[in-house]
C-alpha cells in the first residue's frame, strides 16, 4: 500500500456515504480505505479506532498499527462535514488532532488534507459546523447529478435521507479521494490549497466499462489454434500452406542430419590399398632358397619362417576377438545379433549399455580405459526444434534449415501434427491381451524404434496358438496408423537416426567377423609350420641320398670299379639332382607361404584400421542410441507445444458483481455487447497481425525458459541456466529433460504462451488498432433500476475521462450561489483533471471538476437567501393622495401598506 485513504467523519448522513463506499468496494470498484468515526477520535486520546473496509469487508483496527507496520508514500485525510439540517460536524480539535497524529506518525508520507462539504439546495448550515478551514482543500460538493461533464444537470433536492445523500455524494467523493480501483486518478493530491478560507464548488464523473465477455471470445477468436495454423504475416511477400508435407518434412530432416552428422558419426580409418604381391627377383629367391636348405639341413625349419614372415601376425586381433567374444559374449548378442538371453529380439534402448561393455572388453587394461562422457548434442536439439518451429511459422532460426519455399513464397504445414505428432496421434489401440504380453499400451507417433521393436513383438507372437489373430490384427492396425504418421518431421527425423543405429550395427557386426578372419591367420600360419618341417625332413632325406650316391661313387673309384670320370660325372650328376630336386620342390611347396605371408601382409594393415573403425562404430552406436532418447523426449515436448503453442483458453469466469441499482447519473457502468460476426471480423484482423514470421519463437522460448519452475530440485541448475536443458539426457534416463518432457506430453504442465500473444494483441489494440476496440465495443449495455438498455459508446462515456475543453468547461448548479455570485460568473468550471485507465479492452474514466476558490458569502444555505434579501428591502412611501383616489378600483381605500422592494433577480435576458 503506498496511499492510504482515511476518512473521519460524524453519524449522521455520513453513514450514507460510507456504506455506499461499502458496497463499490464490495463490487471491486474502490481500493481500501479507512473509516474513523469522530466519536473515537477525541483529541487527546493514546490510540484511534478505525474500521478498515477492503472488498466489502469491514474489520476494526488500531491506525497507528496501520501507519507502523505499512510502507505509505501518502495519505489522504478526507474530512465529511454535513451541511444538512440537524447533522453532527466533525469537531474541528478532532480534525486537526488527527492530521497531527497522521502527519507525526506516517514518517515522509506527504498529508493530503481534504475537508467535503455534503449539502442539498435548501439544506441549513449546522450551527457546529465550520464551512473551511486554512491550510485544507475546502470542496462543496455540487447538489446536482448530469451525466456528463458540459451537459445539463438535474438539482439535488433538500433531503435529511443518509442513504440518498450517500447514493449521489460516495462516487463523487471517490473521484476526489482518488479511490476508484485502478484509475489512478486523484485530482487534489499535487494541487495547490486556495489561500485562506475559500471554498471550491467540485463534481465529479465515472464510466467503467466492463469487457471481459467480449475479451473471452475475442481471445478464443484469436488464440484458437485448434485447427490448420494461423498463415503468418510475411512483409516481403504471402505465406502459403504446404501441399507435399512429406517432401516439406523430409528434406528439412535431411538438412538437419546433414548439418549435425558429424556430431553422431566419426570419421573412419581408411583401408590400405592393396599393393598386390611383391615380386621375388632370381637373386633374392636364390638366397631365399640356400637359406632354406640351411635351415633345413642344420634342422631348423622354423628359422627360416620367422625370417620370412617377420613383422606379419595375428596376436592382436586374436586378443582384441578374444574379450569380444569371450569376455562379454551377451554384448556382442545384443549389438550383432539382436537376440536377448531370453531369444527374443532386444529393445534399442538396450544397445548403449552393450555398446559401454564392448569398449570395456576392447580395452581390458586399466591405463587405456578412460570414463565415458555423454556427447553434448545441445545444438543439434535447438537445430531440431527449430526446424519444426520453421516449419509452423516460416521463420528463419538456424543456419542451413531455411523455410520451406514454394516458388517465391514461403510455405508453413497446415496442421501440426504433420510437423511433430503429438498426444492427438498417439497410437492406443492395442488389446489389453497383447498389452500384457508385450508390456506395451500405446506408441508415440515419433517413437520409430518403439513402433519397430513393437512390430517385431507382434510378429513373434503371431506364431502364439492363442495370441495369434489378435497380433495380426493389432499389426494391420500399427501398419494402417504408420501411413498417417510416417509423414511428419519428427517421424522423419526419427527414422534417419534409427537407419544410422541399424547401419552403424551392420558395421560392427561386419567388422568383428573381419577381425575374427584375422584370428585364424594364427591357425594357418601353425599348418604352414608343420608343412615346413615335413620339407625340410624331405630335404634332408634327398641331400642324405645325395651324398650316399656321391659316398658310394667316391668308394667305387677308390676301389678302381669306377673310372674317374665316371665318378665325376655320378657326383655332377647327384649334384645336380639334388639341386633340382630340391629347387623344384622349395617352389612348389613354399608357393603357399608366401600366398599366406602376402595376404596377412596386407590383413595387418587393415587390421589396425579394423581395430581403430569398430572402436568409432561403438562409440557411434553409443551416440546414436543417446541421440534417439532425446529425440524421443524434445519430439514428445514439441508435439505437446505445437499442439496448443498458445495453450488452452481460460474458462469464462463467472459473472462480476454488478451494481444493477443505485448509481446517479454521475457514475455508471457498463458492459460491451458486440455481435459475433463484429468479434470474428475483428479477430481476424488482428491474427494477421500477432501472427507474424516467427511468431512462435516467444511462445517457445518462454516454455523452455521455465522448464525448471516445474522440476523442483531436479530442475534447479535448469533455472539458473536454461540453456543446459538441451544438453539433458532423454527418455528413460529421469533426467530434467525427461522428467518435463513427460510433464508436458501429459498435459500436467500449461502452456501460458497465450499471454505472451495475448499482450501484444493488447498492445496492438491500445496503439495502431485502437479502432478495433472501437468496432468491438460500440454497443454497450447499461443496467439501471433493474432495467436493461443498449447504449452507444460515445452515449455511455458522455465524455468522461476526456481531457482539455471537456475537463475543464462547464457551469455548476447555481442553488448555493447567492445572485451576485452568480451573475459574476463565479458559478463556472475553473479547473478540471481527466483521466483513462485500460482494463484489458475495458476502460475506467474519471472526469472530476472544480470552480475557483469561494468566499464564504458567496454561499447561500436554507434561509440564508431570504435574510440575504431582507437585507437589500426598503418600503415605499404612500402618497397622501392614496387615500382620496381610493385605489385604481374604486373600492374603498384601505390604509396604506408597505411593499418592500427586492433587487430584481436575474435570469439571462429576463428580469
Amino acid at each position: 500500500m503506498s496511499v492510504l485513504t482515511v476518512f473521519l467523519a460524524a453519524h449522521g448522513p455520513a453513514d450514507g456515504v460510507r456504506d455506499v463506499l461499502t458496497d463499490l468496494s464490495a463490487a471491486g470498484l474502490v481500493d481500501p480505505f479507512l473509516w474513523i468515526d469522530e466519536h473515537d477520535a477525541m483529541a487527546g486520546t493514546a490510540g484511534v479506532t478505525a474500521t478498515s473496509v477492503v472488498g466489502g469487508e469491514s474489520s476494526t483496527i488500531a491506525l497507528q498499527n496501520v501507519l507502523a507496520s505499512t510502507r505509505v508514500t501518502r495519505v489522504r485525510l478526507c474530512v465529511l462535514v454535513p451541511f444538512i439540517e440537524g447533522a453532527q460536524a466533525v469537531r474541528v480539535d478532532s480534525e486537526r488532532a488527527i492530521a497531527d497524529m497522521l502527519v507525526a506518525n506516517s514518517g515522509s508520507a506527504q498529508l493530503v488534507r481534504l475537508r467535503m462539504i455534503l449539502t442539498r439546495g435548501g439544506a441549513s448550515v449546522p450551527e457546529s459546523a465550520v464551512p473551511a478551514l486554512a491550510g485544507w482543500h475546502n470542496l462543496l460538493i455540487a447538489p446536482e447529478d448530469s451525466n456528463g461533464p458540459g451537459m445539463g444537470h438535474v438539482s439535488l433536492e433538500a433531503t435529511t435521507d443518509a442513504v440518498v445523500i450517500g447514493r449521489n455524494a460516495a462516487p463523487v467523493i471517490a473521484g476526489i479521494a482518488g479511490l476508484w480501483a485502478h484509475a489512478q486518478h486523484a485530482p487534489f493530491d499535487d494541487l495547490h490549497v486556495v489561500p485562506g478560507d475559500a471554498i471550491r464548488l467540485v463534481r465529479s464523473f465515472y464510466r467503467r466499462l466492463e469487457t471481459s465477455g467480449a475479451e473471452h471470445d475475442l481471445r478464443e477468436q484469436v488464440l484458437d489454434i485448434g485447427g490448420p495454423l494461423p498463415l503468418p504475416l510475411d512483409a516481403g511477400g504471402s505465406v502459403v500452406y504446404v501441399e507435399d508435407v512429406p517432401l516439406a518434412t523430409g528434406r528439412m530432416a535431411q538438412n538437419l542430419w546433414t548439418k549435425h552428422r558429424g556430431m553422431l558419426v566419426g570419421s573412419r580409418v581408411p583401408k590400405p590399398v592393396d599393393e598386390g604381391s611383391q615380386a621375388i627377383g632370381l637373386w633374392r629367391a636364390l638366397v631365399m632358397f640356400f637359406s632354406f636348405i640351411g635351415s633345413a639341413l642344420r634342422n631348423a625349419p622354423m628359422a627360416f619362417y620367422n625370417r620370412v614372415s617377420r613383422g606379419v601376425s595375428g596376436a592382436v586381433a586374436a586378443t582384441v576377438n578374444s574379450a569380444v567374444f569371450g569376455s562379454d559374449s551377451s554384448a556382442y548378442t545384443i549389438v550383432v545379433n539382436g537376440v536377448g538371453p531370453d531369444g527374443r529380439s532386444v529393445k534399442w534402448s538396450e544397445f548403449s549399455a552393450a555398446s559401454h561393455q564392448m569398449m570395456t572388453a576392447l580395452d581390458p587394461g586399466t591405463e587405456n580405459r578412460h570414463h565415458a562422457a555423454s556427447a553434448d548434442l545441445s545444438r543439434l536439439w535447438s537445430d531440431y526444434a527449430a526446424g519444426a518451429l520453421t516449419l509452423a511459422d516460416a521463420g528463419e532460426r538456424s543456419q542451413g534449415l531455411p523455410p520451406v519455399q514454394v516458388g517465391a513464397n514461403r510455405a508453413v504445414i497446415r496442421i501440426a501434427g504433420d510437423i511433430v505428432p503429438g498426444k492427438a496421434q498417439r497410437f492406443t489401440d492395442v488389446p489389453g491381451i497383447i498389452a500384457a504380453s508385450t508390456g506395451v499400451s500405446g506408441l508415440d507417433a515419433h517413437d520409430v524404434m518403439a513402433i519397430s521393436d513393437f512390430r517385431a513383438q507382434l510378429r513373434e507372437l503371431e506364431q502364439d496358438q492363442v495370441l495369434g489373430l489378435e497380433a495380426r490384427r493389432t499389426v494391420s492396425a500399427v501398419d494402417a496408423w504408420g501411413q498417417s504418421i510416417r509423414r511428419s518431421y519428427g517421424f522423419a527425423f526419427g527414422q534417419i537416426l534409427a537407419e544410422g543405429m541399424h547401419s552403424t550395427r551392420t558395421e560392427i557386426s561386419g567388422l568383428i567377423m573381419k577381425l575374427r578372419a584375422h584370428t585364424g591367420f594364427e591357425d594357418q600360419s601353425e599348418g604352414i609350420r608343420g608343412r615346413q618341417r615335413s620339407l625340410a625332413r624331405w630335404a634332408q632325406i634327398i641331400t642324405f641320398l645325395s651324398i650316399v650316391i656321391m659316398g658310394v661313387a667316391g668308394y667305387l673309384t677308390y676301389r678302381d670299379v669306377l673310372k674317374g670320370w665316371h665318378c665325376a660325372l655320378i657326383v655332377v650328376v647327384a649334384i645336380l639332382v639334388w639341386f633340382s630336386s630340391l629347387f623344384i620342390l622349395f617352389t612348389r611347396s613354399q608357393q603357399e607361404l608366401f600366398q599366406m605371408i602376402n595376404r596377412q601382409r596386407r590383413a595387418s594393415g587393415e587390421l589396425e584400421a579394423d581395430q581403430a573403425n569398430i572402436r568409432t562404430a561403438l562409440r557411434d552406436l553409443d551416440r546414436l542410441t543417446a541421440a534417439y532418447r532425446q529425440h524421443v523426449s524434445w519430439s514428445g515436448a514439441l508435439g505437446a507445444f505445437l499442439a496448443e503453442p498458445l495453450g488452452k483458453a481460460p474458462k469464462r469466469s463467472g459473472s462480476a458483481r454488478q451494481i444493477n441499482w443505485g448509481l446517479p447519473r454521475s457514475a455508471a457502468i457498463g458492459s460491451a455487447r458486440p455481435e459475433a460476426v463484429r468479434i470474428v471480423e475483428v479477430a481476424e484482423r488482428l491474427r494477421s497481425e500477432l501472427f507474424t514470421v516467427g511468431w512462435m519463437t516467444s511462445p517457445w522460448d518462454e516454455l523452455a525458459r521455465g522448464a525448471g519452475d516445474h522440476l523442483g530440485a531436479l530442475g534447479l541448475d535448469v533455472r539458473q541456466s536454461p540453456e543446459l536443458l538441451y544438453a539433458k539426457q532423454g527418455w528413460g534416463s529421469g533426467s530434467a529433460l525427461d522428467v518435463w518432457s513427460a510433464k508436458l506430453a501429459a498435459g500436467e504442465i500449461e502452456l501460458d504462451g497465450a499471454d505472451v500473444v495475448w499482450e501484444r494483441a493488447l498492445t496492438e489494440l491500445g496503439g495502431s488498432k485502437a479502432s478495433l476496440i472501437t468496432e468491438l465495443v460500440s454497443s454497450v449495455e447499461v443496467r439501471d433500476e433493474g432495467q436493461s438498455r443498449i447504449q452507444t459508446l460515445d452515449g455511455f462515456m458522455a465524455g468522461v475521462g476526456v481531457r482539455g475543453e471537456f475537463a475543464e468547461s462547464g457551469f455548476f448548479d447555481r442553488t448555493l450561489l447567492t445572485d451576485l455570485a452568480s451573475t459574476s460568473g463565479r458559478a463556472a468550471v475553473r479547473g478540471g483533471r481527466a483521466d483513462q485507465a485500460r482494463l484489458g479492452l475495458g476502460l475506467i474514466a474519471v472526469t472530476t471538476q472544480f470552480s475557483e476558490g469561494l468566499a464564504r458569502e458567496e454561499l447561500q444555505f436554507g434561509s440564508e437567501g431570504k435574510v440575504a434579501v431582507d437585507q437589500y428591502s426598503y418600503e415605499i412611501p404612500v402618497s397622501p393622495d392614496s387615500v382620496a383616489l381610493g385605489g385604481f378600483s374604486g373600492a374603498p381605500s384601505a390604509a396604506p401598506v408597505s411593499d418592500p422592494f427586492r433587487a430584481p433577480s436575474i435570469d439571462g435576458m429576463n428580469f
